[in-house]
Order: structure tokens, then C-alpha cells, then sequence
């Protein structure tokens, strides 16, 4: 795994996003931050039931077919309903995709939405949509979800408040600024390789590589800075910069040959299923919003199909129903949402190429755990899947909705955004929540 910073801006590289030993800490690179992070936080008031605390964002990048996985249409032409089966689920009367076996088990555990849709079908400017909740915009840079979670929610010692895994995508802080950009962890082969870290003479690169090695230096450069009596004169939020090096959260989360090997089997070795349980992971440690970037849902040509039965929706159905359940396990999925979607849909009708092309008008997502309904389904599109036909629905009403389980309702002013409101354009989606 490969651990580097990003401003937020354009998916650029925040650099020296950790300075170890006195002068970096004085410079206040990673202090500044979260004194800017502890400036923005909001804490959350009132109410009678246990908010969400935590989100867990499976992006699938590229627009996922969801007409062929969650809002099958059998009963349509053969160019329309495609070629796979639909299957019975836990849930009476609602059928999946019979290349999702394992989340047909649990979907009485989740909230499908089957009414979602917008009018944008280019990948760049639906991403920004969806990842921000917001309409993009010429004058204003919208913060992502992520970055915004992490303005408004507490943030946990230790442990930074917004985390990407895996296949990132470019949307970060906007105009909230860089304080609130995402830690950017690149998923690879092999035992964890940290990088993006600016480390001073005594610690060369080569040291990375043996990782017990650096951590005796690391805790040595510790030491002595305790030593020097220069701790005590750092401000909390220095401290708290300086507890995150000691605390190691972050690194251990992400240590996911540490679970125990029925654990891992649970969630299965692709990339997805290893971030799948790394989010969990995270998300136990006390991060607020994990991003899990997965990518090559952009399935135009001849191998739709097989794409999706060979590759995509296998591994995609063993770690999201392996991440709800396991959630479920810990303790956690009441005040974790789970949250799986991409940027739009795909088109009802296959084209020439017997793939799908880009279609906003109608994409369907799941939602799970933080307050959301179990065993619900939202809406329905119309008997080819073209358009929504009861309940439509929008992202920034879905944003509106996650945002409200976490404290914050769509009018809810923050003074760093220039319209100020969250979501001024959402609506709290009331019947996919249980109060």
C-alpha cells in the first residue's frame, strides 16, 4: 500500500503531508492542518437518537450498469434486459442479479434506491455531482462528501478524518481548502510501503523498506523529542500531530494481513475486497469518511457483459455484503452508512457493440447501516428502466440524507462555502431512514 496526501485541488499531491522531528513540527505543515480542521468542526446537538459517526463511499468509478445488477428489467425486450438472470433475495419480491449471490443473502440488511437520477453523462462533472452532492459549478470548487465530513464532524485522535483507498478520484477539499483533503492510500501488491512522507537526512528511502527498522528510528527521533522538553511547549494541535506519528492508527487500520485469515476470506483478495476491509478498519480506528475507489465500470463494448460476470460484480458482491455484515459483527453498521454508487447509470438499450452507454436518467444505488431502513427499496423506474416512474430522487438528495444521520441538515451554514447552506439545493430523503 502506498500512503500520500492530496491538497484537494484538481487531485493535486499535498506534499510533505507529515514532517518528523522538530523543525517539520515547527513549520506546523500537518499542525496547521488540523488546527484548521478543529477551527471548522461542528459538533453535533440535539436530537434523541444516536447519529451516524462514520461513512464508507464505494465509488464505482466509471458508471456501473445498474439496470443489469439492482433494477433488473426481465420482462423487457431481449436489447433491454440483457443477458443475465434475475434471482430471489432475502428480501420477499425483490430480485437482483444472479452474479450477486451474496448480497441477495443480506439485502433485507440495506436500503436500495431504484429512483435516482440526474441529467449530466460526462464522467468528470458526474463525478463532481455525485461526490459532492452539488451541481458543478463555473464559479465555486464544491467540497467532496469526504472533505466535508470532515469540516463539520469531530475529529478522532490519532487517526486523519478523511481517507481514500484505492482508485481515488480528483474531487477533494474545493474551496473548503487543503486542510480538509483527503489521506490518499494506493492500494499494491505486497506489504505495505508507505510514501508522500517528508523525512528528514537520517531517514533515506531505502530505510522504507524495512519497515522495523524505520520504526526503531522513528521512535527513537520520538524520544528524543521528548527529551528535549519541546512537547510541552506545542499547542494542542501540534500535539495532536505529534500523536498521530505516536498512535500509528492509520498504519495499523491498514494492516489487513492482521485480521484474522477467516476474516480476509470473508472479504476475498481482489482489490476491493482487501479495501473493503481496510475502510472497516479504518472506520474502527475512528475515521469519519473513507472513500473506496473502484474502477472499470465504463463497460461500452462486447465485453460488458463478460466484464461484469468474470470480474466486477463477483468481487464487488463478496466485499460489500462482507463489509455490511462484518460492520454488523463489530458494532459498528448503526452508526456507520455504507454508501455504494458511480456516477450515473447505463443505457437500458444495448448499442451495436452489445454494451451500455453513459445514462444518468436512471441509476440505482444502496445504502446501508447509520439510521437508513433495512429491507427497503426506494422507488422504481418505468418498464424499460429509462426514467424514474415513483419517488425520483437526486444526489444531492441522497447527500441531504447522509448529512442529516450525521447532525447536519441541507440548511446547515458553514461561513467557508460561499453559499454557505451544505446542500441548498438538497431534500432529506425521510422514508429511507428509521426516524
Amino acid at each position: 500500500m502506498r500512503i500520500s496526501a492530496s491538497s484537494g485541488r484538481g487531485g493535486c499531491d499535498r506534499r510533505a503531508f507529515l514532517r518528523i522531528g522538530s523543525a517539520g513540527l515547527l513549520g506546523l505543515t500537518l499542525p496547521k492542518m488540523l488546527q484548521l480542521e478543529g477551527e471548522g468542526a461542528t459538533r453535533m446537538t440535539g436530537g434523541t437518537h444516536e447519529r451516524a459517526t462514520g461513512v464508507i463511499l464505494i465509488w464505482l468509478q466509471g458508471g456501473p450498469s445498474t439496470i443489469d445488477m439492482w433494477d433488473m428489467k426481465p420482462e423487457a425486450p431481449e436489447e433491454v434486459r440483457g443477458t443475465f438472470r434475475p434471482v430471489a433475495t432475502a428480501l420477499p419480491g425483490v430480485q437482483v442479479c444472479e452474479h450477486l449471490p451474496r448480497l441477495a443473502q443480506i439485502l433485507n440488511r440495506v436500503t436500495l434506491v431504484r429512483s435516482l437520477h440526474h441529467v449530466i453523462n460526462d464522467h468528470g462533472a458526474g463525478a463532481k455531482y455525485v461526490l459532492t452532492g452539488r451541481l458543478p459549478s463555473a464559479t465555486a470548487e464544491a467540497p467532496s462528501l469526504g472533505s466535508l465530513a470532515a469540516a463539520l464532524l469531530p475529529p478522532a485522535d490519532g487517526i486523519p478524518a478523511f481517507i481514500t483507498v484505492g482508485l481515488g478520484s480528483s474531487i477533494g477539499a474545493g474551496q473548503l481548502g487543503p486542510a480538509y483533503g483527503p489521506l490518499r492510500v494506493d492500494l499494491q501488491a505486497g506489504p505495505p510501503q508507505l510514501e508522500g512522507l517528508t523525512l528528514p537526512k537520517i531517514f533515506p528511502v531505502a530505510a522504507l523498506e524495512d519497515r522495523e527498522r524505520l520504526r526503531r528510528r522513528l521512535d527513537q527521533s520520538l524520544a528524543e523529542l521528548d527529551s528535549s522538553g519541546l512537547p510541552a511547549e506545542l499547542d494542542r494541535f501540534q500535539q495532536q500531530a505529534l500523536d498521530i506519528l505516536r498512535a500509528d492508527k492509520t498504519r495499523r487500520a491498514l494492516d489487513v494481513g492482521a485480521e484474522r485469515p477467516a476474516v480476509q476470506a470473508e472479504y476475498g483478495y481482489s482489490t476491493v475486497g482487501r479495501g473493503a476491509l481496510a475502510a472497516c478498519r479504518l472506520i474502527e480506528a475512528g475515521a469519519r469518511f473513507v472513500t473506496l475507489g473502484t474502477g472499470d465500470w465504463d463497460t461500452h463494448g462486447s465485453s460488458h457483459f463478460r466484464n461484469l460476470r468474470d470480474e466486477l460484480l463477483p468481487s464487488l458482491d463478496q466485499a460489500l455484503s462482507a463489509l455490511i455484515t462484518d460492520l454488523d459483527r463489530r458494532g459498528l453498521l448503526a452508526r456507520t452508512i455504507v454508501y455504494c454508487v458511480g456516477e450515473f447509470g447505463r443505457t437500458p438499450r444495448l448499442n451495436v457493440a452489445g454494451g451500455r452507454d453513459h445514462w444518468p436518467g436512471s441509476m440505482a444505488t444502496i445504502l446501508a447501516g447509520g439510521g437508513f431502513q433495512r429491507g427497503y427499496v426506494h422507488g422504481a423506474t418505468d418498464r424499460l428502466g429509462t426514467e424514474p416512474r415513483l419517488n425520483p430522487c437526486t444526489p444531492q438528495d441522497v447527500a441531504a440524507t447522509i448529512f442529516h444521520r450525521l447532525g447536519f441538515e441541507p440548511t446547515h451554514r458553514l461561513a467557508t462555502l460561499r453559499d454557505a447552506s451544505v446542500f441548498p439545493e438538497g431534500r432529506v430523503l425521510k422514508p429511507l431512514l428509521t426516524t
